[in-house]
């Protein structure tokens, strides 16, 4: 008897921990929620003084991606995929990512094609 009795304590002791456990997360997700908010606010605030302040909107320019593949690195790229290396091997050897690659393969037989289309 005292066996059982011990287990039900254990049982009861483990489902008010759980119960501990849950209020402290709830609460602390409360208490979050209402830091975000506030956070929030003062966001919007600053957004309506800037908005009073610069009623148009202000275009901040953005420079355009260098590409990785200079003139010599597009002419060891396309001798590397002529001897039927990996797309992936290509990039990696010459520092490049693997879709400013595939697209330079892609433009040489798009060339290519219409350079044969012209000749016919």
């Amino acid at each position: 008897m005292g066996h059982v009795l011990f287990q039900y304590a254990l049982l009861a002791a483990g489902l008010i921990g759980a119960l501990a456990l849950f209020l402290s997360v709830k609460r602390e997700i409360q208490r979050d929620a209402a830091s975000n908010r506030k956070r929030l606010e003062e966001m919007a605030a600053r957004v309506g003084e800037f908005q009073k302040i610069a009623p148009e909107p202000v275009y901040i320019p953005v420079p355009a991606a260098r590409s990785g593949l200079n003139l010599s690195k597009r002419v060891q790229a396309m001798r590397m995929v002529r001897r039927n290396e990996d797309v992936s091997t290509v990039a990696a050897a010459l520092g490049v990512t693997r879709k400013e690659v595939e697209l330079l393969v892609r433009v040489q037989s798009l060339s290519r094609e219409s350079v044969a289309r012209a000749r016919k």
